[in-house]
């Protein structure tokens, strides 16, 4: 970026410590005695030459022979790898990647900050090889690469975040039925599921450039991708829309959807056949489940997995992803004195106002009410002169897991989310038979 900007390289001046847990005399000093002698040396002292790129290459030529051992100890030690074995990305791998799409091999399927990389079908197939995928998961990929380089999904914004951002995505259609990509038990350690989770990661890593202690900043790390599919045929006996259906796809679309998440989820286990109360623990666990800390009251976008049984308390008890999705948002609410404390202590750091004025702004606020204490605080005598803050404005719902158990899942996320049609080939049906798999109109919901 330095670079794009017309300087040779970039000029950082480095604040030893956190300074979000020091005190303002120490700031102060710290800032005096080591940040401003760096700020005046970038300033005045001749810029070091950047180092000279590698020379470009051909992608297509050899770049490495060896054993299967030293395959992987060469990508590893490059950086290309996340040190779990890989499959080789031969040419001819990668080529079988490519009968899998319409997409000329070099064409611009996206551009994935940081790096700025032009992702293509070449680099996104050599990388869905490293992973262990299957070529016919090839347009699975590209729609992946799509959300994430849509400007809609925030990718800039959270790829490389210290809060350890991990994207997962979700598929619909049919088509995740012909691939067996799973929505039941265990689905995420699935293998389809698996590795095209890890593919992508291997992309974030190799075309976004997000690289641990480097450009990749998770404080704690960030975990593999992970990838879902949604359970359309309960969702047909419950008579609930599939997700992409209520985004306006139509029902044998075949869409994959993207979103981020901080956690892999705060598991649920709902005690009770009352669809009301149930609602009521759903919107307990949202509310007390946020993406980046515990101050960002209502600022996360929260997806929410729920099993099939439970899903079906709910759509008995009347309930539709729409009318349930309104009810936890009136009903998820935090004390408003409980949600500026942990904003003012537990979010973005020493940014805010003190904690009296940034209270005086919340209880000013026209969504600040008295008389909403939700339903797990108790009703003492003054209860309804509490004070109480929205704490959901966006969720979303993914109906899979395992159908014999009471589980809710709770992920909690940045706002952006995306989701893209699938694009087949021409040849899909053909291809598809040759690997032994069922024609997609087979697996059509009716």
């Amino acid at each position: 970026m330095a670079r794009d900007a017309g300087l040779p390289s970039l000029q950082v001046a480095v604040y030893p410590d956190p300074f979000d847990l020091e005190t303002d005399a120490q700031l102060q000093e710290k800032s005096a005695r080591i940040v401003v002698p760096q700020v005046i040396d970038a300033l005045t002292k001749r810029i070091p030459a950047a180092k000279d790129a590698a020379a470009k290459r051909d992608s297509r030529e050899p770049l490495f022979t060896g054993t299967i051992d030293q395959i992987n100890r060469y990508f590893t030690e490059k950086g290309w790898s996340d040190g779990l074995s890989i499959t080789p990305p031969t040419k001819e791998r990668i080529e079988e990647f490519l009968k899998y799409t319409d997409y000329p091999p070099d064409q611009e399927i996206a551009v994935l900050p940081p790096a700025n990389l032009k992702a293509t079908p070449w680099n996104i197939a050599a990388n869905g090889v490293l992973a262990g995928c299957r070529p016919e998961y090839m347009p699975v990929l590209i729609a992946a690469v799509q959300s994430v380089g849509d400007p809609a999904f925030r990718y800039r914004h959270h790829g490389g975040s210290t809060h350890s951002f991990t994207n997962f995505f979700w598929v619909n259609g049919p088509l995740a039925r012909q691939l067996g990509i799973d929505h039941g038990q265990g689905l995420i350690a699935h293998p389809a599921n698996a590795v095209i989770g890890r593919a992508m990661s291997l992309i974030e890593r190799n075309i976004a450039g997000l690289r641990i202690k480097e450009t990749q900043m998770g404080s704690f790390g960030k975990t593999l991708s992970w990838v879902l599919a949604e359970d359309e045929e309960a969702l047909k006996r419950l008579g609930w829309e599939p997700y992409h259906v209520e985004k306006g796809f139509a029902e044998n679309a075949n869409t994959l959807s993207a979103g981020t998440s901080t956690v892999w989820g705060r598991n649920l286990v709902p005690a009770t056949s009352d669809p009301e109360i149930l609602m009521q623990i759903m919107a307990y666990g949202i509310t007390t489940t946020e993406a980046l800390a515990s101050g960002f009251t209502g600022q996360s976008r929260r997806y929410v997995l729920v099993e099939p049984g439970v899903a079906k308390i709910l759509a008995e008890g009347g309930y539709t992803k729409r009318s349930l999705r309104q009810d936890l948002m009136k009903t998820g609410r935090k004390v408003t004195y409980e949600a500026v404390f942990s904003q003012v202590y537990g979010s973005f750091g020493r940014v805010q106002g003190s904690f009296e004025a940034e209270l005086g702004r919340a209880l000013g606020d026209r969504n600040t009410e008295k008389g909403k204490l939700p339903p797990w605080y108790p009703r003492f005598p003054g209860w309804e002169q509490i004070e109480t803050t929205p704490a959901i404005s966006m969720v979303e719902f993914i109906v899979c897991g395992d159908p014999a158990r009471n589980k809710v899942q709770i992920l909690a996320g940045g706002p952006g989310t995306t989701i893209k049609e699938i694009e087949l080939p021409a040849k899909w049906e053909e291809l598809m038979s040759k690997a032994g798999y069922r024609p997609l109109q087979e697996l059509f919901l009716k």
